[in-house]
């Protein structure tokens, strides 16, 4: 919802029937509150058309074992009682949760499988344990909800790929884009090569996203370094489609492109349509009409993040939840003491219109959490 409202153009999460609906929802509460926002006279909220464009919904797929599709696990019988627990106050998202001796563990829906508690163990406890995202998996009666799709696939699997290609065949009516995301290694550019003979003819416009270091972008300034490295490889080798660094992705990227020469400084809004694990929003991206191509070949065409835009909202999320609750809060909360049941939109009105928080953005959570989001994508947005 937050980063809907800052001016994303793609979301992406898990290929869940229940996160693509709960993601669904977000969206749509995002319109919801954008109307309010537009009538406010503060100019950084009126350039909205979330009405018209939301953000196009992507789900993510894997061919293989990929760090994106895990989950950490271990057995907290077998923690020592004197262990300092460095596992739960590095874990980026509290999923590591003890509440007493041998009580205690991975809280599943929370954890997306960053691995940095792995590292940290110290009695190597904890272990990964990989999920295949199969398009089989996700309902059919869903298809019509989703937008794009994301492939996580790595050098040398081509066979996996096609399989995973051909089990995609029934969604492709339904798709607007699709991104293939690849780590770095010296044939990856044969390989996506590959991969592009595999896929054509496609009707679709084609992002790679370029896996630096997954799932760190939160950690510190360096971590953009290897995005970039390997977006530049894959524009040298001129393939087909638009590029977007990923993984280690921060607030310290845009610059860094700006410094290289490799933001396109006349792409306008023009250009975009507002349409960044997995049960809370993992990749952002750019949008762009395919007829652009053959003027930004040679730069990139927007970029995706994710732990790090995770970890700019994530200490507010509670407190915004909290604040939103009366307008947008779910409906077997919301009910009359005649047992009737209402829309909580429709029992906002018996609420003071004055204490929304979009009415006071300067003091509320909902304010922060905008112009959080909205300061991570405006980098990119007025490049």
């Amino acid at each position: 919802m937050l980063y809907a409202l800052a001016g994303v153009d793609c979301i992406d999460v898990a290929a869940d029937g229940a996160v693509v609906a709960a993601a669904r929802r977000g969206l749509d509460d995002a319109v919801w509150i954008a109307g309010h926002l537009s009538d406010r006279k503060a100019p950084r909220w009126n350039n909205h058309s979330l009405r018209s464009h939301a953000p196009w919904l992507m789900v993510s797929l894997n061919d293989s074992e990929d760090p994106h599709f895990r989950k950490a696990y271990f057995d907290v019988g077998h923690c020592p009682s004197d262990c300092d627990r460095p596992c739960a106050s590095i874990c980026p998202t509290a999923a590591i949760q003890f509440q007493a001796v041998n009580c205690g563990g991975v809280v599943e829906n929370l954890c997306y499988g960053c691995g940095r508690c792995i590292a940290v163990c110290p009695i190597k406890t904890i272990e990964a344990r990989p999920h295949l995202a199969s398009p089989t998996a996700f309902p059919t009666t869903q298809l019509s909800q989703i937008d794009a799709v994301e492939i996580h696939t790595q050098t040398g699997h081509q066979s996996q790929f096609e399989q995973l290609w051909r089990q995609l065949q029934p969604w492709m009516p339904y798709l607007k884009l699709v991104s293939i995301s690849c780590p770095d290694h010296d044939q990856v550019v044969p390989y996506l090569r590959d991969l592009c003979t595999l896929m054509a003819p496609l009707g679709v416009p084609l992002i790679w996203q370029t896996d630096g270091r997954p799932m760190s972008g939160d950690l510190g300034k360096g971590t953009t370094h290897a995005a970039i490295r390997l977006a530049q490889k894959i524009l040298a080798a001129g393939l087909p489609g638009y590029v977007q660094p990923a993984g280690g992705t921060n607030g310290y990227t845009v610059s860094k492109l700006t410094e290289l020469g490799l933001i396109n400084n006349s792409l306008s809004a023009s250009h975009l349509s507002n349409c960044q694990s997995s049960e809370l929003p993992s990749s952002l991206a750019l949008r762009l009409d395919p007829e652009d191509l053959g003027s930004i070949h040679d730069r990139i065409a927007g970029i995706a993040y994710g732990s790090y835009a995770r970890s700019q909202v994530m200490p507010l999320l509670d407190a915004i939840d909290h604040e939103l609750q009366p307008w947008l809060g779910n409906a077997s909360l919301n009910q009359f003491p005649n047992g009737q049941w209402v829309s909580p939109r429709s029992q906002a009105a018996a609420f003071d219109a004055a204490d929304a928080p979009w009415r006071r953005l300067d003091e509320s959570a909902l304010g922060q959490g905008l112009a959080l989001s909205q300061g991570l994508v405006n980098q990119l947005k007025s490049a």
